[in-house]
């Protein structure tokens, strides 16, 4: 078996939600809804709904890489770039690129289909690391003789765009960061805005930013800000998966993967949220991320930092820098997180059903026009009942005003009450409810 050595990133993703499966029954797996939700089809609300598709879209997306965002396994066809098998002899076949996008047709149905990534092969058989394969994500061969086609991503696929919670913590970095250095003490050696000669040099060999003319070092002095953001972007925002993260953990998260690598950062953000320590972002850290605490996770990590310096032999040199930044991210994070909390507020007040006291109120129910009315009726209909031949009091007609003012609180209250009870219902229920069923 032919196993290439390198793994793309978008693989090394889907690596960590091995085993994940639906859940028999009416359940549903919410790491597989996510996956409908993230290539935007949050109207999917089963994982019987052939998810294949949807995860192979959901590793690109979170690697940074645009997906066809379909659910059908054939749109891969037309997406990226084809990979076509270089000339080799028939003994020695070129083994398929791992990580490469593999779509299979499946049974005689022309729009049918299966897609999955490549991560080895045999003479006959490709192994394909994919979703919805015996009902999870699983390593399964597939037959080469239903091959339709290989892909790879494009620089049409890279995604450019930069979410405005990266742009409020890359200023927030580059204020740290500062500008050009190169202190005889700094590990890190010569920087600019915070990027390393090392790091400068990774993103050229990457494709990342294109390769300067003349020496690096004049190149970093010398470097754009769209290139400071770009590899900014994609070196540490997107690998240490800050996007996944609300405030104040994404922000300190960030600041973290710049000053201490992505690795450590990972580190010190599973310890802070009680997901094992093992330096990789995977379904538990995700799980353990979203349901903590994060006043108390964003403490913790802060100390963990903390700690961390003041190991460091350099801390006498540098510790009242460090010491500083902690803070000055402490109160970013803070005003980060003030700043959600009335919008979500807003969000909330706006999608509160209207109440029996908020609503506008119906004539009927008021209370001044029926006391209005029986004051009248108590006055007119004892002299105009005897002219119609009928003997009526003010006390009958008092009486009746009573019951009437009774009868018409309770229609209003039980009219108030229901209309509350439903916009409570609708307010928690998604605007599209229909099951959608989508056939590969």
């Amino acid at each position: 078996m032919n196993v290439p050595n390198k793994i793309p990133p978008w693989l090394n993703d889907a690596f960590s939600f091995l085993n994940e499966k639906e859940v028999k029954g009416k359940g549903t797996n919410p790491l597989i809804k996510a996956f409908f939700d993230k290539v935007s089809h949050p109207e999917i609300t089963e994982d019987e709904t052939p998810w294949c598709a949807a995860f192979v879209g959901c590793m690109l997306e979170r690697s940074g890489i645009e997906s066809t965002k379909s659910l059908r396994a054939r749109s891969y066809l037309s997406w990226g770039r084809t990979l076509k098998p270089t000339k080799s002899s028939p003994t020695k076949p070129e083994p398929a690129k791992k990580g490469s996008i593999a779509v299979f047709r499946r049974g005689k149905n022309p729009k049918a289909g299966h897609v999955g990534f490549v991560v080895g092969e045999t003479n006959t058989t490709l192994l394909i690391l994919g979703g919805n394969q015996n009902d999870q994500v699983s390593i399964m061969p597939y037959s080469k003789s239903q091959l339709l086609g290989l892909r790879w991503p494009s620089s049409k696929t890279v995604k450019q765009r930069q979410s405005p919670e990266f742009k409020a913590g890359l200023q927030h970095v580059l204020r740290e960061e500062g500008g050009w250095s190169h202190h005889s003490q700094d590990p890190g050696g010569a920087t600019n805005y915070g990027i390393t000669l090392r790091t400068f040099k990774a993103a050229i060999q990457k494709q990342i930013i294109a390769k300067p003319r003349g020496p690096l070092s004049t190149a970093l002095k010398n470097i754009s800000p769209s290139d400071v953001a770009t590899i900014y972007h994609r070196l540490y925002w997107q690998k240490a998966h800050c996007a996944e993260l609300s405030n104040p953990l994404g922000l300190i998260h960030f600041d973290a993967a710049v000053n201490h690598g992505v690795v450590r950062a990972l580190k010190f953000l599973q310890k802070s949220v009680g997901a094992e320590v093992d330096g990789e972002w995977g379904p538990e850290t995700q799980s353990k991320a979203e349901g903590a605490n994060q006043q108390q996770a964003a403490q913790t990590y802060i100390l963990l930092r903390k700690q961390h310096y003041q190991s460091l032999p350099t801390f006498n040199t540098f510790g009242r820098g460090w010491m500083n930044r902690l803070q000055n991210i402490s109160k970013a994070a803070s005003e980060a997180r003030t700043r959600a909390v009335p919008n979500q507020q807003q969000q909330e007040t706006q999608n509160m059903p209207t109440t029996h006291s908020q609503r506008k109120k119906w004539w009927a129910e008021s209370l001044t026009i029926w006391g209005t009315i029986v004051t009248a009726l108590s006055t007119i209909l004892p002299l105009v009942g005897p002219l119609f031949g009928l003997d009526i009091t003010s006390d009958m007609v008092e009486q009746f005003g009573a019951s009437v003012t009774n009868l018409i609180q309770i229609i209003g209250g039980l009219t108030g009450t229901s209309m509350a009870l439903y916009g409570r219902a609708r307010a928690g229920t998604k605007l599209t409810r229909r099951h959608v069923k989508v056939k590969l």
